[in-house]
């Protein structure tokens, strides 16, 4: 074989192996690792192997402004919490503000104010003008989750804890509880989905009006500031306000 075929073949060789080769991060390419929970239509879930939502694409238009690369982590509640406990992730969404939480993360808001509602059957009677009036009914809530202060503190009502929104709304359907609480689009969004939003009401008085925060562990005080100060500019410009717009008022 002649020098320039083996030249010829080398460089092939070569090439092919380029092209088969996983590609390498770009270098000094900045990653940060997002937990959220895995299933939060329509504020964090999964569509056609990519995360979106509405805080979903908050979170990564305040990455984008400093420049670095998200890396999802969907996980149960229990887990994103758990996240920022143990310092294994560097963000996680989207958290209810309280003195406990300021003590033991970086919070970066509010983003945005979700509002908290009970849902009932259509057929049922219940009222609520005060938590007192629910004291009668077993109430689903999502184990690990944080509603409104008055409601979370409210021992003397009958709260039946499942794993997820999905679960709550099947179980009010089958008669298993009487009402659920919830983010109202939240739970909008799993009727919709079951094709039972006909079948069942909002009860007319809020919970409460809940602003939601990001967190960071308190170890990672240097990328907390760098997140607070993309906050303040997306919140500022308006970018968050039409994020926000753009899928809640469709």
């Amino acid at each position: 074989m002649t020098r320039t075929r083996i030249r010829r073949r080398t460089a092939l060789g070569l090439l092919a192996g380029a092209l088969a080769a996983p590609a390498l991060p770009a270098a000094g390419a900045d990653y940060w690792t997002i937990a959220s929970e895995d299933h939060f239509p329509p504020y964090n879930f999964s569509l056609k192997g990519k995360r979106t939502g509405v805080d979903t694409e908050i979170v990564e238009a305040l990455l984008k402004e400093l420049g670095v690369t998200p890396v999802h982590r969907p996980l149960s509640w229990r887990e994103v919490v758990q996240s920022m406990d143990e310092n294994t992730a560097d963000v996680a969404f989207q958290f209810i503000a309280s003195p406990a939480r300021f003590e033991q993360y970086n919070m970066i808001g509010p983003f945005r104010t979700g509002t908290t509602v009970f849902m009932v059957r259509k057929d049922s009677d219940i009222t609520y003008e005060r938590l007192e009036d629910l004291a009668p009914h077993r109430i689903g809530v999502v184990d690990g989750f944080s509603y409104a202060p008055d409601f979370d503190a409210a021992t003397f009502l009958e709260k039946v804890p499942s794993s997820s929104n999905v679960v709550n709304f099947r179980r009010l359907m089958l008669g298993r509880v009487d009402v659920v609480v919830g983010d109202l689009h939240v739970l909008n969004h799993v009727a919709k989905q079951d094709g039972r939003l006909k079948d069942v009401r909002v009860l007319p008085k809020p919970v409460g009006l809940v602003p939601r925060y990001i967190a960071l562990p308190k170890a990672r005080k240097a990328k907390a500031e760098q997140l607070q100060a993309a906050f303040v500019k997306l919140r500022d410009d308006g970018t968050i306000a039409r994020i926000v717009d753009s899928w809640l008022t469709q």
